[in-house]
């Protein structure tokens, strides 16, 4: 809650019997706690949790963004915040005025900075701050009348303003009014960046954009400040790009938001893409900035369906063939409208004569090369915005006054805002110039963390500013230029090696992609989404960890084709290896499998050509014969692309070789079982036949002894066989039949 007392002098109305009962009672328990013997405390060997003391803060907001016209009264609204965990007494405050202005714009830096050497200052109002509760403000208001002996008499000039309080909260709050001069107007260039926040992937998504496109989202605030004044527009072609690539599913307040950029009639000038580092860029060693090749991988084709989209200019060319997409060119996604061409903003603060000399060659006979330069960087004071820097053209911004106007902006305290609108009022009046042809020029630094309101007030602050006329960038290029010299950038040679590293992976990146039908499909977004991080909004840790991040990302890419298999055992003489190719990519790729066995048992097909579906895994079969022998052999499988580029890591898988000796064995034996039986059978049969022969024989030789003697011998014959014993073997001869 803010409470508000009246200027010093003024009778203070009584507190209501309710809070002076309070307010007693706290009083009685302090004095109760502070009154405890100290044995009591001895007692406790533990002691109880104390909240932890953090130093509250103090912000004086002069009104009027602290301009203060002869005869107005001064009016200085003094905030206190307790970020601590404890209450904050009241306490009583006071507000003191120098008695002679700043003498310039160092004093005034120093003032701020809290060094009030050299300052004399007087009281002028005194104020009460009642107690504030932990993570809470309030607020005294200031008031002096212009009649007052303190301020009436007063000449032009920039005078310290210093609220302090005492009691509860002992701190202190510099600013300054601004007595303004009479004079001649200087005209007056702001550069307002359009920009969303920093990221690592290569456009903003469907729902990102959706947000920051909504009534109350960022991007709609920063057309909301700058629609109606004069700033010029420094603009991120990675947002009108992220609307247009969406086509016909684009949110309709993003397309809505991009007309409304297009139509306004603002001077403007691309940035980067993502507002990349220019100067790391060039430190980096490279000739000439980064730009986007490609934007394809972000498009799909059933978006894309129409003649013409309306997110879209110039519009995409028609297609050829009735029913397929028309895809508008990387031109048509990057257009910001009718803007000013070669005009480059780097870092603030980063910019060297490396840096300007490097820009300055990108410029074109119609369209010079301009290097937007902060006067911190000069050697000197600037004697206008207009210089050059080696024959480049380097409009040169006020550091001070932009630092000034930059902090407002992003600053939504009502109170601290007026601070930081009161420094920048000091600041310009001691750039004007009191000249039209030595005009002055300042930026809103990037920022994303900014309010509708915030914006609007700074821009407010710039347009009124007194002294000064508005003006644009393109609108003080005509003033006369003059030599001027640069120091030493602010070069970060971490950024710098980082973007090498980053540019070695990009390297790689491109050779697998020859994986694709359309490399630039991969080709364009690993582009895309390095210059998002080298974006200037990333610093410090952060800078660091989303250049870890995108090259996790990046290697998981590279892994993102490659072989899976397992061990293998032929059991005949020839079959196939079957392996799968994995492909985690959106797209199909074509790839050549390589196999080479590490031993002569088995031989293998070397080359098989793949064509692997996307985001699934592909069967393969590699043709492999064994040869007459037995063991394990190891093969060697790697995919490569179709230019040679090998793709994913390389595998052995191990095949167990059985040649068949087995069954060529039992074959053998088999065949030699049926020749041993073969013969068996043939000498079996010669056998009996040899026998049969044998037998035949003698009875052939006994008919050729003749018939003569077989009377005689025949009753000797039939004697003899009647005495000869009887072979039990052989049948007994047939009795002859006596009849």
């Amino acid at each position: 809650m803010t409470v508000t007392s009246l200027p010093s002098g003024s009778p203070v109305p009584r507190r209501s019997l309710t809070r002076r009962l309070l307010a007693t009672l706290a009083a009685a328990a302090l004095a109760i706690g502070l009154a405890a013997p100290a044995a009591a405390t001895a007692a406790t060997q533990t002691p109880a949790p104390s909240a932890e003391a953090t130093t509250p803060t103090l912000a004086a907001s002069p009104a009027g963004n602290g301009i203060l016209r002869p005869g107005d009264a001064l009016a200085v609204l003094a905030t206190l915040a307790n970020p601590g965990e404890v209450t904050i007494p009241s306490s009583s405050a006071t507000l003191s005025i120098g008695t002679a202005p700043l003498a310039d714009d160092a004093a005034l830096t120093r003032w701020l900075g809290g060094d009030a050497t050299g300052v004399t200052l007087q009281q002028i109002a005194t104020g009460t701050l009642d107690a504030v509760a932990p993570a809470a403000q309030t607020s005294v208001s200031f008031t002096v009348a212009g009649t007052d002996p303190a301020l009436a008499g007063r000449g032009a000039g920039v005078y310290p303003v210093l609220a302090q309080t005492s009691g509860g909260a002992s701190v202190q709050a510099p600013t300054v009014v601004v007595i303004p001069a009479d004079g001649a107007a200087t005209p007056l260039a702001v550069v307002v960046p359009i920009t969303a926040a920093p990221r690592t992937r290569g456009l903003l998504t469907a729902s990102e954009l959706a947000d920051l496109t909504a009534v109350d989202g960022p991007l709609s605030a920063q057309l909301d400040a700058v629609d109606g004044s004069l700033a010029t527009l420094a603009v991120d072609p990675a947002i009108p790009a992220a609307i247009r690539v969406l086509g016909s599913s684009a949110p309709p307040t993003a397309v809505a938001w991009l007309q409304r950029l297009l139509a306004l009639p603002n001077d403007r000038f691309a940035l980067q893409f993502g507002d990349a580092d220019l100067s790391a860029q060039i430190h980096a060693g490279l000739p000439a900035p980064l730009a986007p090749t490609s934007l394809q991988s972000y498009m799909a084709a059933a978006d894309f369906l129409q003649a013409e989209s309306s997110v879209t200019t110039p519009s995409p060319a028609a297609s050829p063939d009735p029913g397929q997409p028309a895809f508008p060119d990387l031109a048509a996604l990057l257009d910001i409208g009718d803007a000013d061409q070669a005009v480059f903003w780097p870092a603030t603060g980063s910019v060297d004569s490396s840096v300007v000399t490097a820009l300055g060659a990108l410029g074109t006979d119609t369209a010079a090369a301009r290097v937007l330069v902060a006067s911190s960087n000069l050697t000197g004071d600037p004697p206008t915005a207009n210089a050059t820097v080696g024959g480049v053209a380097t409009p040169v911004y006020d550091a001070q006054v932009s630092a000034a106007l930059t902090t407002a902006a992003g600053e939504n305290d009502t109170a601290r805002r007026g601070a930081a609108l009161a420094a920048a009022s000091g600041h310009l009046a001691f750039a004007r110039t009191g000249a039209a042809d030595r005009p002055v020029l300042a930026v809103l630094d990037r920022g994303t963390d900014r309010s509708r309101v915030s914006l609007r007030a700074t821009l407010g602050a710039v347009a009124s500013a007194p002294g000064y006329i508005p003006s644009t960038l393109a609108g003080i290029a005509g003033a006369a230029r003059a030599e001027v010299a640069l120091g030493e950038g602010s070069s970060n040679a971490a950024r710098a090696a980082e973007l090498s590293g980053l540019l070695s992976d990009e390297a790689t990146i491109d050779r697998f992609a020859t994986i694709l039908d359309q490399p630039e499909l991969l080709t364009g977004r690993e582009r895309a989404e390095v210059l998002q991080v080298l974006s200037v909004a990333w610093t410090g840790d952060a800078a660091r960890q989303a250049v870890a991040d995108h090259r996790a990302a990046t290697q998981t890419t590279l892994d993102s084709v490659g072989i899976l298999s397992s061990d293998f055992r032929l059991v005949s003489s020839s079959a196939p290896l079957r392996p799968w190719v994995r492909n985690d990519l959106p797209w199909p790729v074509s790839v050549v499998l390589r196999s080479q066995p590490d031993d002569a048992r088995l031989r293998v097909q070397a080359s098989t050509p793949i064509d692997a579906q996307a985001a699934a895994n592909t069967r393969v079969e590699v043709p492999v014969e064994a040869r007459i022998a037995n063991g394990e052999v190891d093969v060697a499988m790697q995919l490569y692309s179709p230019t040679g580029e090998p793709i994913g890591a390389r595998q052995s898988v191990q095949v167990e070789v059985r040649a068949e000796w087995e069954s060529i064995g039992l074959i053998i034996i088999i065949v030699l079982v049926v020749i041993f039986l073969g013969i068996g059978v043939l000498r079996t049969i010669g056998r009996r036949r040899r026998a049969r022969a044998a037998e035949a024989q003698p009875e052939l030789g006994a008919s050729a002894s003749g018939s003569s003697a077989s009377g005689a011998s025949a009753s000797g014959a039939s004697a003899a066989e009647a005495n000869a014993p009887q072979d039990p073997a052989l049948p007994e001869p047939e009795q002859e039949n006596p009849a």
